[in-house]
């Protein structure tokens, strides 16, 4: 077994003992614009993960140093990578919380998995 084989077992198991603390997100991908500068937006996926309210700070994409609302640890690759039609998650896509609070994405981080592209888990940071 190859250390990401190791990798992979543990995200699954990681995401089969939080299922009890998982709480369930709204993630909606971003299609596009409209003629007005606003962002449009796929119909919203339910989406299970692990919802962090610690407050963090951060660089945003344009180098702004702010602080996080919270952290969403997405564990489930395959629900990813079916919401997002295999792209990943964006900078411009939209998560709201189970409070039905909803904020710019931050940050997006995790570990690509070699074989298929996608990251093994996710953590989005939104403000």
């Amino acid at each position: 077994m190859s250390l990401l084989d190791s990798l992979r077992s543990g995200v699954k198991l990681a995401d089969k003992i939080t299922k009890p603390l998982q709480a369930t997100v709204t993630y909606e991908r971003e299609m596009g614009s409209d003629g007005y500068g606003s962002f449009t937006y796929a119909s919203p996926v339910s989406l299970r993960a692990v919802v962090d309210f610690a407050r963090k700070q951060v660089r945003t994409p344009q180098g702004e140093l702010t602080v996080t609302r919270a952290t969403i640890t997405l564990l489930d690759v395959a629900a990813i990578v079916a919401a997002t039609g295999g792209e990943g998650i964006g900078n411009n896509d939209r998560f709201t919380l189970p409070d039905g609070d909803s904020g710019p994405i931050l940050d997006i981080s995790g570990f690509i998995d070699a074989g298929t592209g996608h990251p093994i888990a996710t953590d989005v940071m939104i403000g």
